[in-house]
Parts: structure tokens; sequence; C-alpha cells
């Protein structure tokens, strides 16, 4: 199934392509920018996430007191209380109240990776999750047009169909025009055939669903539909290499646009 084509720093490349053409499809997202540097939040969120992932806090483990971390990372013990509270929220932590903060350790610890997934997302920018949808959208649409059955196909077309219907009716509720532009991209991804794919996929959908909302609101409804349809011909005929990424691009420049978030 995928004779001709090789996997590229950008996703799914056509063998044959030529080099202008692979160097051409890593432009768009290649340097997305985020240089501010992390708040004192982020400090201590990332030390604490990063010594759950290292194996270093286990689920149970008591997490060192505020002071002996604000000493640790050279901040204030305010940050590291906001940093705790996140953690607790998304479900990472139990505070027991006189006791100090725990990993937990339940029933939940078995998804807590994607707790972690999750926290990320919600601490992460704009520009961030855009590079992250661009990654979905680029190489998930090429593995849909290489695997792709009618069925897609037709939950494809339902949504673009509900989503034109919406956008003529000035009176529609943005949310339902928000709903048949998800449920597209949602039907792109099954459509690769990887289930893992999709469980991340919905985690990443949830995160981007606001921007999408915004993207809608301030581009105009009827723009959506055009770029949609691009997307559906492409995987519908089964384009892959640089006609496949024209497509993506062209989404994802709107959204950035719509966004006012610069491009590369």
């Amino acid at each position: 199934m995928f004779v001709g084509l090789i996997w590229s720093r950008g996703g799914l490349c056509d063998r044959n392509a030529t080099a202008a053409e692979n160097e051409s499809y890593e432009r768009p997202m290649e340097q997305m920018e985020n240089k501010k540097l992390p708040t004192r939040v982020e400090v201590a969120l990332n030390y604490i996430t990063g010594e759950i992932a290292k194996g270093n806090l286990n689920p149970g483990d008591k997490l060192p007191n505020e002071k002996e971390l604000a000493e640790k990372l050279g901040i204030s013990r305010t940050p590291i209380r906001e940093a705790m509270k996140t953690l607790a929220v998304s479900g990472l932590i139990e505070t027991r109240h006189g006791h100090g903060n725990y990993i937990r350790k339940d029933e939940g610890t078995a998804v807590m990776p994607l707790m972690m997934f999750q926290l990320y997302l919600q601490d992460s920018s704009p520009e961030m999750l855009m590079e992250l949808r661009y990654i979905f959208d680029r190489n998930c649409a090429e593995l849909a047009s290489i695997r792709r059955t009618d069925r897609d196909l037709a939950i494809m077309r339902e949504s673009i169909d509900r989503l034109k219907a919406l956008s003529e009716d000035p009176n529609s509720p943005i949310e339902k025009l928000l709903e048949a532009d998800l449920d597209f991209h949602r039907a792109v991804y099954a459509a690769a055939g990887n289930k893992l794919i999709v469980v991340i996929a919905d985690f990443v959908l949830n995160m981007v669903a606001p921007w999408v909302r915004k993207s809608l609101e301030v581009s105009g409804r009827y723009r959506a539909v055009g770029l949609h349809e691009k997307m559906y011909a492409m995987i519908r005929d089964q384009k892959t290499g640089l006609l496949s990424r024209e497509s993506v691009e062209a989404n994802m420049e709107h959204f950035m646009s719509s966004l006012k978030i610069p491009a590369a």
C-alpha cells in the first residue's frame, strides 16, 4: 500500500518527488516561532510533569512541599501553589489537607499519560496548538487518501453538506457550524485507519475547538465550505504528495489568518 511513499521529516512524500518539491512541503509550518520565556507557573508545571514522565515520581508518591520546590526551582511559593491547583484539577495529583500533595493512585492511574497530555494541551499557546493540528491534518489527510472507504467519503460528504446548509442560513447557531466542521476532520482522522490517531485527535480537537469557532466567526462561514471541499476532493481522488499538502495548507493558512497567527 505504501509503495512509492516514504516518511520525511514533514510527513509522507512521493519517492519520485523532486528535492525542491519536498523542501516546499516543509516551509509553511517548519519554523513556527513561540520563543517567549516560560512563566513561573509553567516552570513548576514542567518540572513536576517531567519528574512524573521520567519515573522519578510515581503513583502514590508524595511531592516535595512548596518551600522545597520553590528553593529548588528558584521561584516563589505562589506559582508553586498555582501549579499544584492546575495539577489537581487535571487529575494528576490529589491534595490531602494537612499531609501534602500526592501523585494520584487509584483506578485513574492507567490514564495518567493521557491526563498529562491533556494538561500540556491546556497550557499551550494558540501557535503550539496550531502546529500540532497541522501535523495531524497534513499526515492524516495523506493516509486518508490511501485508505479511505466509500463509507468514510460518505461521512465527510455529509459533514460538508451540513456545514454548507448551515453557512447559508444567517441564523444558524455558531455551535452547529463548529460541530459540522469538527465532524469533517474527525472523519478524515478515522479514514486514516489508525485508532491511536483517532483517540489522540479527540484530545487535540477538544482543545482547538474554541479557535476553530473563532475562525468561523471572524472569516465568514461560507469560506470554510470551500476549504473543506478542496480537502475532500483530494481524499476522494486519492491524491498524495504536493497536491495533498496544498489542500491542507490552504486550510491552515486560512485558520492562521483568521486568528492573526503569523505564518513562518
